[in-house]
């Protein structure tokens, strides 16, 4: 068959009590936990979804989601670095406010294009999602991911036709879950999508 189902998982609230950016930065879960992963599992039941590859990102906050995830889908996770969150280079743990100026405009002019110092860009994380996500797509078993923002958003970006100046990457709810249907349409896979849980609201970024 020409044709895969992928479950996407944001994590919930990290316990970021200073509000500062983090990519790599590897925050344990809120306090709020307890509260926020119940409702992820009741959406996977409903949406019966049945994965037979598994995977999370190797960062903390997602981890222990997937081990809540685990005792649905019946069986542990593989971490995968491919699905980290993107490197912010120099502003990890840092304030976006008291980011230097000329970066943060540098940033702002090209948002999924622009490296930030000593980390990635968004097209690095393309590349990298890309990479383990064709690898999944050539298994072709139904596959769930717990993962970050900036990752879901490059599945939309490289194959669900949202276009780069849609950055979606901001605007992503805590533990979002998300249904791609991936098609093979003249060799190339293509993938429609829709939100099944909206997840918890994020405060807007401050910069």
């Amino acid at each position: 068959r020409f044709f895969m189902i992928l479950w996407t998982i944001r994590h919930t609230k990290p316990h970021n009590p200073q509000n500062v950016c983090y990519g790599r930065l590897d925050f344990d879960v809120s306090p709020s936990f307890q509260d926020e992963f119940p409702p992820v599992l009741e959406a996977l039941k409903q949406q019966k979804a049945k994965p037979e590859l598994f995977y999370t990102s190797p960062l903390l906050r997602c981890k222990r989601l997937a081990e809540k995830v685990s005792e649905v889908v019946g069986f542990s996770p593989t971490e995968c670095a491919n699905i980290a969150e993107v490197h912010f280079g120099d502003w990890e743990n840092q304030l976006l406010t008291e980011i230097d100026r000329s970066q943060m405009n540098a940033w702002k002019n090209d948002l999924r294009g622009y490296r930030f110092p000593n980390g990635e860009s968004f097209y690095d994380v393309d590349k990298r999602v890309s990479e383990h996500l064709e690898y999944c797509l050539e298994q072709n078993k139904e596959c769930l991911w717990v993962t970050h923002a900036g990752v879901i958003a490059s599945v939309l970006h490289t194959y669900a036709g949202v276009p780069d100046e849609d950055f979606v990457e901001g605007k992503f709810a805590y533990a979002t879950m998300t249904r791609f249907d991936f098609q093979k349409k003249n060799g190339m896979w293509q993938a429609s999508f829709k939100h099944v849980y909206e997840g918890i609201p994020m405060p807007p970024l401050e910069m």
